[in-house]
């Protein structure tokens, strides 16, 4: 009897496990796009969470709702952002309490050192071979967060908060080809940090319709230079 208790247990823990690999969610690394946008000293985090930071940045010109409908388009890269700063290609690691701040150090977009009062902004092209509704997606952010998918808004949560993994889960409905999504996570102070997945098998990459530009670091763009330089 014990002995079949014992096979009993073992099974279910098993299946356990089972279960939580075959749920689990990668986070995107990306490469995405970033930018980021300065907040009134002491008031980053949720305070700004509904503030449109590229609107203020770009006097007008460009809007977070542009970006999250169209992704980063030559027109789009042409416009001036405070500070100087522009939409930068870099790859975010999928664990750590401080990846957005360490990212932004790696890539070389910002003030450097430990950046405080500021909101990020990472889009990336979301590409489906089908249509899917109701599709769970995750995230974890330090500190608020807001997202959007396919140019919706499609999740908020306006807090200050520590992160260094997923804490939040919501659905997206997925059409068929590109789909943008965009992430603004705004910080306060302390860490800086973002994960994202979506429980789809998805294409991402850097290649938005429209007027698409050629992400920096492939061959197109490395040739190009050389061609420059001669």
């Amino acid at each position: 009897m014990k002995s079949r208790f014992m096979m009993l247990a073992v099974c279910a823990i098993g299946l356990l496990f089972t279960a939580q690999f075959a749920t689990a969610i990668d986070k995107i690394e990306g490469p995405w796009y970033w930018m980021i946008t300065e907040s009134p000293i002491g008031g980053g985090g949720a305070a700004v969470t509904d503030v449109d930071g590229i609107k203020d940045a770009t006097k007008g010109k460009l809007t977070e709702e542009k970006v999250a409908k169209e992704g980063i388009t030559d027109k789009v890269m042409k416009v001036k952002f405070a500070e100087n700063y522009k939409w930068t290609e870099g790859e975010i690691a999928a664990v750590g309490g401080n990846n957005i701040n360490d990212t932004l150090l790696k890539i070389k977009l910002g003030p450097g050192g430990d950046i405080n009062d500021h909101c990020s902004y990472a889009v990336i092209n979301a590409v489906s071979k089908a249509t899917k509704s109701g599709v769970e997606a995750k995230v974890g952010s330090d500190d608020s967060i807001k997202v959007w998918f396919g140019g919706k808004e499609v999740w908020k949560n306006a807090v200050n908060r520590g992160a260094g993994n997923f804490q939040d889960t919501f659905k997206v409905n997925i059409k068929k080809g590109a789909n943008v999504l965009m992430v603004k996570v705004c910080e306060r102070g302390g860490g800086w940090s973002m994960f994202v997945g979506i429980d789809a098998d998805l294409d991402y990459n850097l290649k938005f319709k429209g007027l698409p530009v050629e992400p920096a670091g492939k061959l197109a763009t490395q040739w190009a230079e050389v061609k420059r330089a001669y």
